[in-house]
């Protein structure tokens, strides 16, 4: 409200400071896409609010397992996390125009997504205001700069015309009835948060990548996710005319989805070329060689063109990150195979066998160094060597690590005696667990049990 003030010499004015109002919005993906009869998009989802209208043709969309008949002009609003997928119908060809984009602000994205997933038919009023920003995307798509600077700013004027007036559009407006229920509000918003610091993460793993020879790498553990390991894959696609074509958005989705079985996962674009860069936080080092073979063959039978996969491989430190891109990007030929240098190609094989070994017997206290160096062949000396040269750590760090690890989950999830807990994950003096777990946790097993257990209890009774 403007409050009125007395001013200099007694005169009257008016003042009003407005609140702050902080947007931000994130354009993934817009494209149009002519097809012929037969044609379909499988089954897919994602954390993005997407618009999807036919402008040729007719489309049947499935969304949340609900077939929508779209014909001409018909726009289909598809809200984050919910699965979809789309085919042609009919004799005829089809022509569609998709955009995807995340809104970071709380107030827009509420109020578009409390529309749900809604079909707006091309005579509703909310699809005919629409249509004028679809018609002058569409426009800037084919524009003769390529995308320069003007187009760039018109693109984003577009882009914000559009979500404005979707989130204008009334809830209860008659075209958005039977909305299929999708995932779940909490869920997209879990969804939705996942993505934007994926996609800070994202920002940060690209200035790494691109930075010039010889510049500085962050070096602050805060800036990446924890992990015991870091690996690069790179996929390259060498048809320049793949790169212009709505299936490169889903070649992301599909790389993304095969790294994040491995921990927090971004992908990366480039020229002809997409950079998987992950986070794991397991004590096995992950087989680069068997998902690479998996992700190759998935990504070329849904694209139908040839992959080729550079793997740069896994290693203890994000300060490796650029070596195992420069790794995959030899091993693709794009860069030259430079002499010297830590090869990061695949982890050492003894090592890879010691740690699988050490999970899978980590409760036997009989497992020590000596011996399993003797399994491997190696003398006891030259494997703690290549422990700490590989890893970046000793052998007995990763054994304290998974046992009290281990010991955790057991404390947080039974009732056992904490001197029961100890044999089974491999001590059998109870005094010496209890120092174990004290230099890893910064607790003994009975506070950290106890806080645990008042944790869980406060959660309990939060609503």
């Amino acid at each position: 409200m403007p409050i009125a003030r007395e001013g200099d010499g007694g005169a009257q004015r008016q003042e009003y400071a407005y609140p702050d109002h902080h947007f931000s919005f994130q354009l993934r993906s817009s494209h149009w896409r002519r097809v012929s009869a037969g044609w379909s998009y499988p089954v897919h989802h994602h954390a993005l609010i997407e618009l999807n209208a036919v402008l040729e043709g007719r489309q049947v969309l499935t969304c949340e397992g609900i077939e929508y008949a779209m014909r001409p002009g018909d726009i289909f609003l598809i809200q984050p996390s919910c699965v979809h997928e789309c085919r042609a119908e009919g004799a005829e060809p089809m022509m569609y125009f998709s955009v995807h984009f995340d809104i970071d602000d709380t107030f827009l994205f509420e109020r578009i997504t409390s529309l749900g997933n809604t079909l707006y038919p091309a005579d509703s009023a909310a699809a005919r205001r629409l249509k004028p920003h679809f018609d002058r995307l569409m426009e800037l798509s084919n524009a003769a700069d390529g995308g320069g600077t003007d187009t760039q700013l018109a693109v984003r004027s577009e882009l914000l015309n559009l979500m404005l007036t979707l989130a204008l559009t009334a809830v209860s407006d008659p075209a958005g009835s039977d909305r299929p229920a999708g995932p779940r509000h909490d869920d997209m918003q879990r969804a939705v948060h996942a993505l934007r610091e994926r996609s800070l993460l994202e920002k940060k793993v690209l200035e790494v990548l691109s930075a010039p020879e010889g510049g500085a790498i962050p070096a602050d553990p805060s800036h990446w996710p924890e992990h015991r390991w870091i690996g690069v894959v790179s996929v390259m696609i060498s048809d320049r005319s793949f790169w212009a074509k709505p299936d490169r958005f889903f070649a992301k989705i599909l790389l993304d989805e095969a790294l994040q079985s491995l921990g927090v996962s971004v992908v990366v674009d480039g020229e002809q070329l997409l950079t998987g860069v992950f986070f794991s936080d397991e004590f096995a080092v992950p087989a680069l060689e068997e998902l690479a073979a998996r992700t190759s063959k998935r990504l070329e039978q849904a694209l139908n063109v040839p992959i080729r996969v550079g793997i740069g491989g896994v290693a203890p430190s994000a300060e490796k990150l650029r070596g195992l891109f420069h790794q995959s990007l030899r091993q693709l030929g794009i860069i030259d195979h430079a002499p010297g240098g830590f090869n990061f190609e695949f982890m050492n094989r003894s090592i890879r066998l010691a740690l699988l070994t050490i999970e899978a017997e980590y409760a036997s206290p009989e497992l020590s160094l000596r011996r399993l160096a003797g399994r491997l062949g190696l003398t006891p000396n030259y494997l703690s060597a290549l422990f700490t040269e590989v890893t970046g750590h000793p052998f007995k760090w990763h054994l304290t690590r998974i046992r009290i690890q281990r010991a955790r989950k057991l404390l947080e999830q039974t009732d056992m005696k904490i001197q029961q807990i100890g044999r089974l994950v491999g001590y059998s003096d109870p005094a010496y667990f209890s120092r174990s777990f004290k230099s890893v946790v910064g607790a003994s097993p009975a506070e950290y049990r106890a806080r645990s257990a008042a944790l869980q209890q406060r959660s309990d009774a939060s609503p």
